[in-house]
């Protein structure tokens, strides 16, 4: 009985190296997918130094890409950086500016970093939640009714919402949402009267970023 025993422990024992492995091996995860940008955006606008009342801009909501890379730090927790493929948005005035059209357009690349919590479900559904730094750089301008147009860099806050579902130990189909909270400082020149004068404005983007695709854990 002894014996035996001795046998089944010395088993474990040399079969622990090959878990550990095994869960040092899942440490690691990719995400990629479609990525659908729904911004909730807004403007203060001012001409050549004056705010133009009830002036204010609107963003189209846009498609492309996104890669989200992550590893765990713990068996719950992971720390991930979201990549997106950079995507045009195209800018238009609202309000008293939307008889002004389209006011330009602005590629960016945006990126988050988060640090998640993946619930412990037992089961192949595996909800997260997050929350981390966004931070968008501006790439390329086109100009519309605003010439030479110019848009800084932002950053600000994020949380994100999603769920995995396991296929096997290695992939998952998933779905997520960030909401991000981000402004940007544009300026250039505006059609007037006399000429060309003076345009800036802050456009708060504020967009919710929704992600659907396949996991690789490895």
């Amino acid at each position: 009985m002894e014996t035996r025993a001795l046998r089944i422990l010395y088993g474990c024992l040399l079969a622990l190296p090959a878990v550990v492995s095994a869960a040092e091996a899942q440490r690691w995860f990719i995400r990629g997918g479609a990525a659908y940008a729904d911004f909730h955006a807004s403007a203060q606008a001012a001409i050549a130094g004056q705010q133009i009342p009830g002036g204010s801009a609107t963003v189209r909501h846009n498609i492309g890409v996104a890669f989200e890379g992550g590893y765990y730090i713990a068996p719950n927790w992971s720390v991930a950086l979201t990549l997106g493929v950079p995507p045009t948005a195209k800018i238009y005035g609202e309000g008293s500016l939307a008889s002004a059209g389209k006011l330009g357009e602005a590629t960016y690349g945006p990126s988050v970093l988060a640090l998640q919590y993946h619930f412990p479900t037992g089961s192949r559904w595996q909800p997260y939640i997050g929350a981390g730094l966004n931070y968008t750089v501006i790439l390329d301008t086109n100009d519309a009714a605003i010439r030479n147009l110019g848009v800084r860099n932002g950053s600000g806050s994020a949380l994100q919402l999603g769920v995995e579902y396991r296929l096997n130990d290695r992939y998952a189909l998933f779905v997520d949402a960030k909401k991000i909270w981000v402004a940007v400082r544009a300026t250039g020149w505006a059609q007037g009267p006399g000429g060309l004068v003076p345009a800036t404005a802050r456009v708060t983007l504020n967009p919710v970023i929704y992600n659907v695709g396949v996991s690789f854990h490895f």
